[in-house]
Formats: structure tokens, sequence, C-alpha cells
């Protein structure tokens, strides 16, 4: 049966070139075409999807490689782009340090960064610097944009504890635009209570609150900007405030390397010492 088929193929296949496409043999090649040209369209679309579908079993594995590698491209870049955009935001936050500008440029400043924060019970934080810098006791301690933020409470060669006015026991002595003295308290929230005794003036929103110089910080820095007016009630008032500093995002401070000192501004009177015995004429104790 292979011989016979064989043979016949190289007798048709002799027709066909002899006939040069015309004859028995073209019209036998044009009706097969046209017999089997629906069954050919017919099989391709059935059997190209399932190749097709195949196709794709056989390349899920490497699209899921591909997948998971992209994923973590995409994450490392976001990465990157937070990265990029906290050391943006930190080169301000410098920037704005070193043109930072002071009521009195007198004073040393030391910028420090806030390593460790309290909990919800404690508000106060800690600063990179401490006595090895320069820095002690009852220093102001200021943001980046010169808004009061508390006092360093406790230091070592290190490091310092600083703590701020927003603490439930914090009292910050202020002046109003209008040139009202009054006190600014904490109350260990992001509200502060200003009270002003006497107050003949009344007190606007949006008035700022700066030191008017005590026994903690020198005058003129920003402390906080009055939330509600009030107008005097029995000659007081008494209303909420907000800090100018934001407590939430402190990350680098500014240490004001200045303490006060008691009677400073202040002559201070000669004590004098007798040396006569008691009961003598002319004795007396001196005084200041």
């Amino acid at each position: 049966m292979l011989v016979v088929l064989v043979v016949v193929s190289f007798l048709l296949m002799t027709f066909d070139i002899r006939a040069s496409g015309g004859g028995v043999a073209g019209t036998l090649r044009e009706g097969t075409q046209a017999v089997l040209a629906p069954v050919q369209k017919l099989a391709t679309s059935v059997i190209s999807p399932v190749v097709d579908f195949i196709d794709g079993l056989a390349n899920l594995a490497g699209l899921r490689d591909e997948n998971e590698a992209l994923r973590r491209k995409i994450a490392e870049l976001e990465a990157r782009v937070d990265e990029i955009g906290t050391l943006e935001a930190e080169v301000e936050t410098l920037r704005r340090v070193a043109d930072l500008t002071l009521p009195d440029e007198s004073i040393p400043t030391q910028p420090a960064r806030v390593i460790a924060r309290g909990d919800n019970f404690d508000s106060s934080f800690i600063i990179d610097k401490g006595t090895s810098d320069g820095i002690v006791v009852g220093n102001p301690v200021v943001d980046e944009n010169g808004a009061l933020v508390g006092e360093v409470s406790m230091v070592t060669p290190d490091a310092a504890t600083v703590v701020p006015i927003i603490r439930p026991t914090g009292a910050v002595t202020v002046e109003s635009q209008t040139g009202e003295t009054g006190i600014v308290l904490g109350q260990g929230s992001a509200i502060l209570i200003l009270e002003v005794n006497p107050a003949a003036e009344p007190v606007f929103a949006d008035y700022l609150l700066v030191t008017a110089g005590s026994t903690k910080f020198p005058p003129g820095l920003s402390v906080a900007k009055v939330a509600e007016s009030a107008s005097p009630e029995a000659a007081k008032i008494r209303t909420e405030a907000i800090p100018v500093a934001d407590f939430n995002r402190l990350k680098l401070v500014v240490v004001m390397q200045w303490t006060f000192t008691a009677g400073e501004g202040a002559e201070e009177s000669p004590t004098t010492t007798d040396t006569t015995e008691p009961g003598e004429p002319g004795s007396e104790t001196g005084t200041p």
C-alpha cells in the first residue's frame, strides 16, 4: 500500500508539472483546496486558542516571578521616594535652624535632635546634647522657627531632658499685642490656658503671646496664639491659647544657652557685718 501511494503521488506530481497548473491535476488541486479551506479555518479557530492557553500555562510561573520582582522593585522605589522626602524635610529644617534669628542675638545657641519621647503621661523628651556641649539645667528650648518649647530640666554629659510648656505644671509669663501681661498655663495637651489678672483690655483670637521675661525665659519668644477672644470680667481674663510650636512633630530643637540669674538687672545692696560685741555702744547687725 505504501509503495502504491508513493507511485500515485509521483504520477500526480508529474501530471501537475506537465499541466502547469491546468488540466485534471489543476482541477483536482483547486477542488481539494476549496473543500479543505473551511476545514482549515475551523481547525485554526479551534486549535489556536487551545495552543495559546497551553503556552500561557507554560509561561504562568515565569510571569508570576516577573510580577513579584516588579512588586519588590516598586516597593524599593517607593521607600526611596519616602526617604528622599524625609531628607528634604530635614534639610529644610536645618536651613531654618541655620537662619534662625532670636530676639536676643547675643545668646549662644546649640541645635539638638530629639532622640526619645515620653509616654501619654509624660510629655517630656530627650535631646542628644548635654553638659559636654555647654547645656545646663534651666536653658530655654525653642523649635526651628524660634517658638518656645520648654526648658532643660535634667542634663548628663551627652543628653538632656526637656520639659515642655504644655505640661500640667507649666507656667509662662506672657505679653499680648495690647501690652497686657498674663500667664499661660499648661494642661498636658495642645491647649493652653491664658490668664490675665488684672486685665484692662480684651484679647482677640490669633493675638500672638510672647514671653514677657521671667525667672525662666528671655523676653520676646513666641509662645502661643489666643484661640478665643475674651473681654475682662471683674478685671480678669481666662481663655484658651494654642502653642505656636508643634509638639507632635519636633525633631530638631535649639537650646538657648542662657539662664536667669536671681536679681539680674537689679542692683544688689551690700551686706555689712559689725564685729562689736552685742550690748556695746554702736553695735548693730548689718542688713541688705
